[in-house]
């Protein structure tokens, strides 16, 4: 997703007044015709003019200044010619008219407030997407023997970023990647979310194990929690929740060059799924304490190392994703889902025709849980990211892509 795109689709929101009705952009014309035919149908001594002054208004909601501006001079011209023809400009139709102006001149104020605060959170939205891009960068198709794909929504579709995190750097060690949660979601969380991604892209480069790599980002973390100790912290004072704890949950893995191999270190973060000929599984490591609270642990736990076939598939994503609900309160079932909708001769209802998981491509699983999980629930009470990641399959031209973009609010 380029910056500004999503800041174009907010604003197109913003100017739609997306909670009102279609229908009501109708209003104004309907005062209109309403008004004259009434005044046709009706004596001289009624006046509509209320209905014209709410044409002005209807317009003020969802149309630009120059245009409220227009509807009030339309409406006030009609309301002076029907009356100049009826012979009927006394007093009272001139304070009517009188009081249109008034509303007009109201309204168009009003119009050009709700323009400039437009203009306004249509530019923090190009920052926190800016934002958002230099924390969780888009990513690339394939990294070395590691074909990519992920989505990654925030639960404030406003906010664009929260508390979710992932990155994916090669090293003279292999493709090392990282899937994780920091406590908390929305703004409140992504100083952590900073710190952690940061860490893990130096730390990622020089660090001869994943455990190596984790303590380094726990002292990192560390020194966010001296910072908040000290009151150094950059967090808004609007988010004080951010600097109660800082620890995240997350999933470190290493593809190690030249083999089918994967190794896993767990830190608290819900388990991978491996997707393959015989379906969905849960991939089981020892699990460690989350990022942050490295000093509750007796030992350091051992990464698993796995041998995938060529072609197999590991899904990494948050809880956000394992804990969606839907109208009946029911967990999304992750594993359950992939398995049907992947294993040979499967199929999740309404999901389209069968795959063959030899053939699986990592696009094709981020596309169908990108969709699932929204059909699921009716919103996202937290983050969601999800990471697919595949080694060994034959991809003769890898090619830039935007498949790690969070999808838009």
């Amino acid at each position: 997703m380029g910056t500004g795109r999503a800041a174009d689709e907010y604003e197109a929101r913003l100017g739609e007044l997306h909670w009102l009705p279609r229908w009501m952009r109708w209003l104004p014309a309907v005062f209109l015709v309403a008004a004259l035919i009434l005044d046709a149908a009706l004596p001289p001594r009624y006046v509509f003019g209320s209905l014209l002054g709410a044409a002005v208004v209807m317009t003020a909601l969802f149309q630009s200044a120059y245009r409220v501006a227009a509807m009030g001079v339309l409406s006030t011209a009609l309301l002076i010619g029907v009356h100049w023809l009826d012979g009927d400009l006394s007093l009272r139709i001139i304070g009517v008219v009188s009081t249109l102006v008034v509303i007009t001149g109201v309204s168009v104020l009003l119009a050009t407030a709700r323009d400039r605060a437009k203009e306004r959170l249509s530019h923090v939205q190009v920052v926190a997407e800016a934002a958002q891009l230099a924390l969780l960068r888009p990513l690339p198709r394939r990294l070395g023997p590691v074909r990519l794909a992920g989505f990654y929504q925030a639960a404030d579709n406003e906010a664009l970023i929260g508390g979710d995190l992932y990155s994916v750097r090669p090293t003279r060690y292999g493709v090392r990647a990282i899937v994780g949660d920091v406590k908390g979601k929305g703004i409140g969380a992504t100083e952590t979310v900073a710190t952690v991604i940061s860490a893990f892209r130096e730390a990622a480069m020089v660090s001869p194990t994943l455990d190596d790599v984790a303590q380094r980002i726990e002292a990192a973390m560390a020194l966010d929690r001296a910072d908040a100790a000290s009151g150094a912290s950059r967090t808004p004072p609007e988010f004080p929740d951010a600097e109660e704890e800082l620890f995240a949950t997350a999933v470190l893995l290493e593809f190690p060059t030249g083999t089918c191999d994967v190794r896993v270190l767990n830190r608290g973060h819900p388990p991978l799924i491996r997707l393959g000929p015989q379906g969905a599984s849960t991939l089981e490591t020892e699990y460690g304490t989350p990022l942050g609270l490295g000093e509750l642990m007796d030992h350091s736990p051992a990464p698993g190392i796995f041998s995938l076939t060529p072609g197999e598939i590991l899904v990494a994503y948050s809880d956000g994703v394992a804990e969606a609900r839907n109208d009946a309160g029911e967990f999304y079932p992750l594993r359950e889902r992939l398995d049907a909708q992947f294993r040979d001769g499967g199929g999740v209802s309404g999901g389209g025709a069968t795959h063959n998981p030899h053939a699986l491509d990592p696009s094709e699983v981020v596309s169908f849980l990108q969709g699932d999980v929204a059909a699921w629930t009716p919103a996202l009470n937290d983050d969601v990211v999800v990471v697919v990641l595949q080694t060994g399959a034959d991809d003769p031209a890898p090619e830039p892509s935007d498949a790690g973009a969070r999808a838009g609010p």
